[in-house]
């Protein structure tokens, strides 16, 4: 059986991985915590702590990439690990357990080898300037992998050029953008488009361009583009 725990001893060295982190502890208070998870801490007998997650009541919305669930991390080690609430934070770079409202549990991102989402996988990927980031894996197998970027940002809210007066909130705004990587270590920019496509898997292009108008694919769709890289792989 899969071990249903708290990876806590995956927790923190986050500071030097992640930007921007705010509202360190050097202890988890057991009453931000329900039983349940209190019980998991006590079992491993951890002395953690925890980061404030980035929600704000002055800013609408969320830093988070997708909606809280059960994620599995599988540590360097090989052990993996079910961990509820969890999700990737896309402005500090940071896989969490949202375990309040506004604070998470931050695993330690050097100890972890791949986290399984719904959809993806996500695995630390070095950037174009060599800063290590979560890139999620559209196509884990192909020989040229396929990655997906979420970042968040804040957006300023308006305001009245009369009053100087705020007339909306700052709100956060999750982007996501496009990699590849042909070592399995770093990566290059890359957009959905023919161009691009045809220029990286350049030693094929008739066969995936007949591949493309086979089966009436576009080069701008997501799921399309997966199917071009998987083909390309194969053939």
């Amino acid at each position: 059986m899969k071990n249903y725990l708290f990876i806590f001893t995956l927790l923190l060295s986050t500071l030097s991985f992640a930007q921007g982190s705010n509202g360190f502890s050097s202890n988890l208070s057991s009453a931000t915590m329900d039983n349940s998870q209190q019980n998991m801490f006590n079992a491993v007998n951890y002395q953690g702590a925890y980061l404030a997650n980035g929600k704000s009541s002055a800013v609408v919305g969320s830093p988070f990439a997708f909606e809280d669930a059960t994620i599995e991390i599988t540590s360097k080690e090989g052990k993996v690990y079910k961990v509820p609430n969890g999700n990737y934070n896309a402005k500090s770079n940071q896989i969490v357990s949202n375990f309040a409202k506004d604070s998470s549990f931050v695993f330690d991102a050097k100890a972890i080898e791949s986290v399984k989402f719904d959809k993806y996988v996500a695995k630390i990927y070095r950037d174009e300037d060599s800063r290590a980031k979560f890139f999620f894996e559209l196509t884990p197998h192909a020989t040229v992998k396929l990655l997906k970027r979420y970042e968040a940002i804040i957006k300023d809210g308006q305001i009245n050029v009369m009053t100087k007066q705020k007339t909306s909130p700052d709100k956060y705004v999750v982007n996501d953008s496009y990699a590849v990587s042909k070592d399995g270590v770093t990566t290059e920019e890359f957009k959905l488009k023919k161009k691009s496509i045809l220029k990286l898997l350049g030693d094929k292009k008739k066969l995936v361009e007949k591949f493309v108008d086979d089966n009436d694919l576009s080069y701008k769709e997501e799921a399309d583009v997966v199917k071009i890289f998987n083909y390309y792989s194969i053939n």
